[in-house]
């Protein structure tokens, strides 16, 4: 993605008497990032599972954009391309190596 701007706060901002102001100004991008958080059976996070992300477009052709692994509280992201034709599929697997 090419619209990334990072910020870093140091103790001097956590202040009561400060106050914390910026102008971010990013470049318009021609990607979307995807996230969201995968949970088991029992609404616990789930480290480890593989979410596999296929672009469908209007003429139902199926393109894989490729998978992430779940991090230790179960969240994923993945960037991909804006496009107001085509849908997303995500397809989650369980963990391949549980501890």
């Amino acid at each position: 993605m090419s619209g990334y701007t990072e910020i870093i706060l140091s103790p001097k901002h956590f202040k009561n008497r400060d106050i914390l102001k910026t102008t971010i100004t990013m470049e318009k991008s021609d990607e979307v990032l995807l996230t969201g958080t995968v949970y088991n059976s029992r609404r616990e996070a789930l480290e480890g599972a593989v979410v596999r992300v296929i672009k469908i477009t209007g003429e139902d052709q199926r393109v894989s954009k490729g998978y992430v692994i779940t991090n230790q509280s179960g969240e994923f992201a993945i960037a991909v391309e804006k496009d107001k034709y085509a849908c997303y599929q995500l397809d989650i697997y369980e963990p391949l190596i549980t501890t």
